[in-house]
């Protein structure tokens, strides 16, 4: 590993550490909730990068590495680029408070229990994003690979040879990608937690204040906000599992796509036609269905995509999905402290990619 693919890993370890960080604030609180659930996400985060290392620097299962030439250049200049104008964001909000501008105010609402519906359809629509992933794997991502590559053509061959031997285009494109998505989801986490850290431990100076219309009650105070508990699970498979190409890839949006359409119909559904509660929980089994029933489809469409890529079997479109629509209602049935947006991508996408190393 190269000095700046090393700086690239530092840079992740640091963030996993302020994660860490705001673990032990909230357990200083007694925010107990909070506390298990920032753990989790700690330990996910670090869990994940360390592995993929030893995968790849140890036991060299794969050729592909954490991070490469130019993408590590990229992140290390995004957080050059990018704490500058969080400053300067924190430093408006600074001024307005001292301005007495009390237009800031209006994002505190009154917490209630239950987020008001049409912020609770808002805050779902925003795991869409995370099918933004998918594409990039399979389809925007070799259209930036084909311009990257025309780009080349026109720098010395000292430099164009290079990155040719990285990105050939005859060899495995999944390759490029993989490496393009790592930077894109990591960049995003990056920031993320960043401006969520200010979020916790200076509300006030905090610059994304219409995100707090859409937090729940019990994720005002040092629980994470749900964005990151996405981000963290997204980063930590692709980086543990993408490795294992062609494979990975398949697992991982396969896992995503589930869990987002999943998660969304088990919350809107429950709270829209839901009637009979899970135990004394705000779920209900409703709820639990539709997660399900929209886990298992979207689950078959996703493979059915994908099918022309890997050649799955009737068996193998039918057993993923199922499999993955039961874990995701057994998760949505115990109600765990731990977010939805982790316990989903971390629990289903092992048990997919062990399936899919049998059926595929």
């Amino acid at each position: 590993m190269n000095a700046l693919s090393l700086i690239t890993v530092c840079i992740f370890y640091f963030y996993a550490a302020i994660l860490f960080y705001i673990t032990v604030l909230s357990r200083r609180k007694r925010e107990n909730s909070a506390f298990i659930n920032n753990l989790c996400n700690s330990i996910v985060l670090i869990f994940s990068i360390t592995s993929s290392l030893i995968l790849i620097q140890v036991l060299k299962i794969s050729n592909l590495d954490f991070i490469v030439f130019p993408f590590d250049i990229f992140i290390i200049s995004f957080m050059i680029g990018y704490l500058p104008i969080l400053y300067f964001f924190i430093h408006r909000e600074k001024k307005r408070i001292k301005n007495q501008d009390d237009s800031w105010k209006r994002y505190y609402i009154v917490y209630t229990p239950v987020l008001p519906l049409k912020y609770e359809i808002y805050r779902k629509l925003t795991h869409l994003v995370v099918l933004a992933i998918v594409f990039f794997y399979f389809t925007l991502g070799f259209l930036v690979q084909t311009v990257f590559s025309y780009i080349l053509n026109f720098l010395p061959p000292i430099i164009s040879d290079l990155f040719f031997s990285l990105y050939n285009l005859e060899g495995d494109k999944m390759i490029f990608t993989q490496y393009l998505v790592v930077f894109l989801v990591g960049i995003s986490l990056i920031g993320l937690i960043t401006v969520d850290l200010i979020r916790i431990i200076k509300p006030d100076y905090y610059p994304l204040k219409p995100v707090n219309l859409i937090l729940r009650e019990r994720e005002i105070q040092t629980r994470i906000g749900p964005h990151i508990s996405m981000g963290v699970s997204c980063f930590s498979i692709i980086i543990l599992y993408g490795i294992f190409q062609p494979l990975g890839p398949l697992v991982i949006c396969t896992s995503m796509t589930m869990s987002i359409f999943g998660d969304m119909a088990s919350n809107l559904f429950g709270r829209m036609v839901g009637r009979r509660y899970i135990r004394n929980t705000k779920k209900t089994y409703e709820g639990l269905a539709a997660g399900m029933i929209f886990g298992f489809v979207s689950g078959i469409i996703c493979l059915v995509f994908l099918n022309g890529l890997y050649n799955i079997s009737i068996f193998g479109l039918f057993i993923l999905p199922s499999v993955g629509a039961l874990i995701i209602g057994g998760l949505d049935f115990l109600n765990l402290e731990i977010d939805d947006n982790l316990s989903y991508n971390v629990i289903i996408t092992p048990i997919l990619f062990f399936l899919s190393s049998v059926l595929i």
